[in-house]
């Protein structure tokens, strides 16, 4: 697979050098930002949330700016590059992605840090429209402290069997008909934090880590379907430096402004981690400038014997163009492994600017 792949980057540095004068370039800069209120209240106290804190709710930003520029050759190939900057106050401003491309009738070829074939090709309940707050997404708000158990929040690869956005070579091919494939191969998935560090004894990450995924994205009569199967392999820096594999997939069908949407994930980290499995549902429905959903997950971490079962449910208000408002609700409960259980309910609301 790596010979592959090596094989492919060669293919495309050999474009670079025989490719015409740039027939047509474009630069593109988008942006958004939300602000984020939200509260609520957990049974039990995180140990990783430095003691807690007296305060049940708390305000919160998410701010992001992406540059994007592509440049057309005459041979038809396009090459770009995009970078996703993290932009809020009070935190290191850094770099989310990065990564550059080549994209032509042999599909599209990708080296940087980004998303795995295992990640953009998945499916899940999510599909049906998350707001923050929200099953599968719990970004920078009280839920950020709130699980104190090792069950899976979200149907995704966790344990670092998902690549997240170590460095790495992706190849898509093109669209047949609706259908695609990905693949990607990242020689040390903590290579997107860590940065670069060649000959050194690693004590994190996976290495030799190969992400796949198989889509389906088309319409019938009206009827929107999409389907999504991915897995991911790869070896623990860590020791015990065993094999570590997930498989997962899901489906989304969407009709008259309807979207219902499932998934579920199974991946096994062995001696880092454990394995573990989740799934959820979901159920959209939008409407001129509104949106609703409500979303379920139940999931086990089968070492700790932890469980989660939640659901969540929200409302979104388009304002204008690039406007948004939206009202977030969330209960769930945590049995854990120790016999104690964790009982969350949680309300996130907020308001985002997009260009």
């Amino acid at each position: 697979m790596k010979k592959v792949l090596m094989a492919s980057s060669a293919i495309v540095g050999a474009a670079v050098l025989t490719a015409s004068p740039a027939a047509a370039q474009t630069l593109e800069l988008n942006a958004f930002q939300f602000f984020i209120v939200s509260g609520g209240d957990a049974s039990e106290e995180n140990s990783n949330s430095d003691g807690g804190s007296d305060r049940g709710f708390g305000f919160s930003t998410n701010t992001e700016v992406h540059v994007k520029g592509e440049i057309m050759a005459d041979n038809g190939i396009t090459f770009g590059f995009r970078v996703e900057f993290e932009a809020d106050s009070g935190e290191d401003t850094n770099v989310d992605e990065n990564s550059i491309y080549a994209q032509g009738s042999f599909g599209k070829l990708e080296f940087g840090n980004n998303d795995g074939a295992e990640d953009t090709f998945m499916v899940n309940g999510s599909n049906s429209g998350v707001d923050y707050g929200g099953i599968g997404n719990p970004t920078s708000n009280f839920l950020d402290s709130a699980y104190v158990g090792a069950a899976r929040t979200s149907v995704d690869f966790a344990n670092g069997v998902d690549s997240s956005d170590g460095t790495k070579i992706t190849y898509t091919t093109p669209n047949f008909n609706g259908f695609s494939a990905g693949v990607s191969y990242s020689p040390d998935t903590s290579d997107g934090d860590d940065g670069n560090d060649f000959n050194r004894a690693d004590d994190d990450g996976i290495h030799d880590h190969i992400g796949i995924g198989l889509g389906f994205d088309g319409e019938f009569n009206g009827v929107g379907v999409e389907i999504g199967l991915v897995g991911a392999f790869g070896k623990a820096d860590a020791e015990p430096e065993d094999d570590v594999y997930g498989i997962g997939g899901g489906a989304a069908i969407s009709y008259a402004g309807f979207t219902f949407a499932v998934g579920g994930i199974f991946d096994d980290a062995d001696g880092n981690g454990g394995e573990g499995y989740a799934f959820d549902a979901g159920i959209g429905y939008a409407t001129g400038p509104w949106s609703f959903s409500v979303n379920g997950i139940y999931s086990e971490d089968d070492d700790s014997d932890d469980e989660l079962l939640a659901g969540s449910a929200n409302v979104g208000y388009s304002v204008a163009p690039g406007v948004r408002i939206f009202l977030t609700g969330f209960v769930g409960e945590e049995d854990l492994g120790s016999g104690d259980s964790n009982d969350i309910v949680a309300v996130t609301s907020g308001l985002g600017v997009s260009f």
